[in-house]
């Protein structure tokens, strides 16, 4: 989509006028990051960090003003806690003098790195290198995806203080854009998350991928158009903003942008659910951010305490999907399900009760709880589509037949032993896996001469098992 840059360390100042902020004396960096498609094995991570310039202290010399931040960043791979990447930034600062105002400026940079999926710690050490006093440390963890490569999927909300046209360039000035350039845009973050007054406009980036694979058998006109939703939900659940546009299809990749007015917000902090639907397959991805708004002047500030699950129902992806679709995805699930969850499910009426069910289902399951992207389903949903492409049969979609749901349950296997057309014998196959128990085998046979293999014998434990599979091969029995 776009060639990724890797900058040592580009600034750009913006006005932030918030109250609270434009008073600031002591050193606080705040920092954001957002997760981009790069290749089949890893992804573009982009690092962002600001602070307001107004906290250093600045000393004289030959009639200027000079200063600066010296940021050392520290990322540790989870959850062996192995250093992965270090770097020590120096950012500098010089005025003509003293009364050279830059009030209420914050410094903006950006990092990027590629990183292979995971869980992510983080540190970032700030200190003023006038004041060795002055200095601030921030702590926390990312978790970077793994993107599909077929499935339809988008990149982290990246929200941003601005985003504008890029002048066209010649090939002399390419190496002279910003470090903020990607798709013909200044993409500029805003790595504090925080808006309304002095900075009331939210502009807000997402990439969306893989919008022309699909699994279905025969092309629709719905096909050629996918849908974009975006909410902003407060931390009871409830929707402040909302739209909704439909879009045609001209590439694989499309690159969406907007903005949001924060100046009729109260207080208090936000979640951005972005979600994208396929018109003609269904298929749907979403991605979140939280974000802060301080408004005084509009009474008192949004509480937030409570309603912690309903946020993150609304903010999911199961928030715009109609109950048929839920039940689908229920349905399709049902291999990892237990007796007692599929009875309480088929006891739910209404889409608002079978959503928070379909997402307390995955949620327990999730491997890596602190994403936004839960990987179990995600891996869960990869084999469901493969199984829909590759083993249906009629009317029968793949996942509802025995290969599928090894595939599904087992992932692919280590090798496949194919037998589709021997003499005085039905087409069957063999699957090895070889790390599940020492090493297990299905075998399945179409008895039909359909293809609709179904499976006879395996020798994993808790599977059919039948040491005398080999009769089915007889045509006539």
């Amino acid at each position: 989509m776009v060639a990724r840059k890797f900058p040592a360390i580009v600034l750009l100042s913006f006005v932030f006028a918030l109250a609270m902020a434009a008073n600031a004396q002591k050193l606080r960096i705040s920092y954001d990051y957002a997760s981009f498609v790069y290749d089949s094995t890893s992804s573009y991570v982009e690092l962002y960090y600001s602070f307001d310039r107004n906290s250093l202290r600045l000393s004289s010399l030959n009639g200027r003003q000079s200063g600066g931040v010296l940021i050392n960043l520290s990322l540790y791979r989870l959850p062996s806690d192995s250093l992965v990447k270090r770097n020590l930034i120096k950012v500098p600062i010089s005025l003509q003098d003293s009364s050279t105002s830059f009030s209420a400026h914050n410094l903006v940079g950006m990092m990027g790195f590629v990183l292979l999926p995971g869980r992510y710690r983080i540190r970032v050490h700030a200190v003023d290198i006038n004041d060795s006093t002055n200095l601030d440390s921030l702590n926390g963890t990312m978790e970077i995806p793994r993107f599909s490569q077929t499935l339809l999927s988008s990149s982290d909300v990246e929200l941003c203080a601005m985003i504008s046209s890029a002048p066209q360039s010649t090939d002399s000035s390419q190496s002279e854009r910003s470090v903020f350039y990607k798709n013909t845009l200044n993409v500029i973050p805003n790595p504090s998350g925080m808006y309304g007054a002095g900075l009331p406009i939210i502009y807000y980036y997402v990439e969306i991928y893989n919008l022309l694979k699909t699994d279905r058998q025969e092309a629709s006109p719905a096909d050629s158009f996918y849908i974009i939703d975006y909410r902003v939900i407060d931390s009871f659940g409830r929707v402040h903003k909302s739209s909704e546009k439909i879009k045609h299809k001209f590439a694989n990749s499309a690159v969406e942008v907007g903005t949001i007015n924060a100046s009729n917000l109260k207080t208090g902090t936000y979640t951005f659910a972005f979600s994208v639907r396929d018109s003609g397959s269904n298929a749907f991805t979403s991605t979140s951010k939280r974000f802060f708004v301080y408004n005084p002047g509009l009474g008192s500030p949004v509480s937030d305490s409570g309603a912690e699950a309903r946020v993150s129902v609304m903010s999911s992806e199961f928030a715009g999907m109609t109950e048929a679709q839920i039940d689908q995805e229920f349905q399709e699930a049902r291999y990892i399900a237990t007796n007692n969850e599929i009875s309480q499910y088929n006891k739910l009426t209404g889409a608002e009760a079978k959503r928070v069910f379909i997402y307390d289902f995955w949620k327990k399951r999730n491997t890596t709880p602190v994403s936004q992207v839960n990987s179990y389903r995600q891996t869960y949903m990869e084999r469901v589509a493969y199984a829909n492409t590759h083993f249906g049969v009629g009317r029968n979609e793949g996942w509802n037949t025995d290969r599928g749901r090894v595939y599904i349950l087992y992932g692919p296997p280590d090798e496949i032993d194919r037998h589709p057309n021997e003499t005085d014998s039905r087409p069957y196959e063999i699957w090895y896996y070889n790390s599940i128990e020492g090493g297990v085998n299905f075998v399945f046979i179409d008895r039909t001469g359909f293809g609709d293999y179904t499976l006879v014998n395996s020798t994993k434990r808790g599977e059919i098992h039948d040491d005398d599979w080999q009769r089915y091969l007889t045509v006539g029995r």
